[in-house]
């Protein structure tokens, strides 16, 4: 598909040749597909180069579009994605009044925290669909509409990546305003997202006008210039497509995956019903997405335990990879309240329809066979630590 639109249909989307028709007739049954999918006009599906992009341009262009110039307030949960954490505190220097929403141990939004924290001036509230370090959910929807009774002109976004294509979207009548989804997260192309502006006063031609962040030639209705890469968009279009279509599936079979990988740790003895008697700690909170798993083996750093696991044919993965390149302690984490040893030894665990029981057996095996491995080479047993800083050896 991105091959074809690289090669043969080579031309530019925004040209009024036959060439560039092909290619923006591709783009333009992408935007009605997203379009149906999340209940709004074509003109609000907005295509960009990724879910990062469409995050930055759902709070950028907020504050400075239809706010712009008046005191505000942004609200971002504590657990975001350093594409919408990042993006709020940058709005800072410009005089921009950026919180943070605490959570609980488990992830939730505090209910009382949050009304408290929404003033007349609050101008966006961004809360994501689904963590993506630790699998934590959110009812955005319910959450969307409890801030509008707080304050009715308020714009609601959430960081749908890890979500689309795997849970229900939040659609035009949900009272939630921008949803950034991406395409890699459903086995499409590396290298586009698309923001989706469920509030159609968010169009450039509307009353309230997002603000772009790239200008030019006034591609995606205004909203994103640049040339569109019809391929990408094409792949985004056939991946999302069969993601909705077996989303209920894909739940059902990653349930039974994680189902199978808590019952194996609990049959080699490395998972126990009581955390002190523990030697894994499970991070991920009750009522996480089944397709992310969040680990931990106090004592191991996860570093060189995940080569460790690689080396005997399972890839994890140490955080977010978009932060995977520090040896800092993971934010997410330690917004939990997980001490700073147990987010250095944390794996993140992710399950897809391509895997099956096999594989989970064969994780569940190689995680014990390293752990043995390295307390070998260490010459000691394991200990855990809990809350309290207490230790316990299994």
């Amino acid at each position: 598909m991105v091959a074809a639109y690289s090669g043969t249909h080579f031309g530019n989307p925004s040209s009024s040749h036959a060439l560039g028709q092909q290619s923006a007739k591709a783009i333009r049954e992408a935007r009605v597909f997203f379009a149906e999918v999340f209940d709004v006009s074509p003109e609000q599906v907005v295509f960009t180069g990724s879910g990062t992009e469409a995050d930055n341009l759902a709070i950028s262009g907020v504050a400075f579009g239809p706010f712009g110039g008046k005191p505000q307030r942004v609200l971002v949960s504590s657990l975001e994605h350093p594409a919408v954490k990042k993006s709020a505190t940058a709005l800072s220097t410009f005089g921009i009044d950026a919180q943070t929403l605490p959570v609980t141990e488990n992830g939730e939004i505090i209910p009382e925290e949050f009304l408290n924290l929404i003033t007349r001036e609050t101008s966006l509230i961004s809360i994501h669909q689904v963590n993506n370090v630790v699998g934590s959910a959110y009812p955005v929807t319910e959450l969307a509409r409890t801030a509008k009774s707080r304050a009715p002109a308020v714009l609601f976004h959430t960081d749908a990546v890890q979500a689309f294509g795997k849970l229900p979207a939040p659609t035009g009548n949900s009272g939630v305003d921008l949803v950034s989804i991406s395409s890699h997260k459903i086995e499409g192309p590396k290298g586009v997202g698309a923001l989706i502006l469920l509030n159609s006063q968010l169009t450039r031609s509307g009353q309230l006008g997002l603000r772009p962040l790239i200008w030019g030639g006034d591609q995606e209705n205004g909203l994103r210039s640049g040339t569109q890469n019809a391929g990408l968009i094409a792949g985004f279009h056939v991946a999302a497509r069969r993601s909705l279509n077996k989303m209920k599936e894909f739940i059902s079979h990653t349930e039974s995956l994680r189902s199978r990988l808590r019952s194996q740790l609990t049959t080699y003895g490395l998972l126990a019903p009581t955390p002190s008697r523990s030697l894994i700690r499970w991070n991920s909170p009750p009522g996480s997405v089944p397709y992310i798993v969040n680990l931990s083996i106090p004592g191991l750093s996860a570093g060189p335990f995940s080569r460790l696991l690689e080396e005997r044919g399972c890839i994890v993965a140490t955080g977010s990879a978009c932060g995977s390149h520090s040896d800092d302690a993971d934010p997410v984490l330690a917004a939990l309240g997980l001490p700073a040893d147990i987010q250095r030894a944390a794996i993140r665990i992710s399950f897809s329809d391509m895997h099956s029981v096999a594989d989970i057996d064969l994780l569940a095996r190689t995680i014990e066979d390293s752990i043995a491995h390295m307390e070998r080479l260490q010459g000691r047993k394991l200990r855990l630590r809990s809350r309290d800083g207490s230790e316990s050896r299994k």
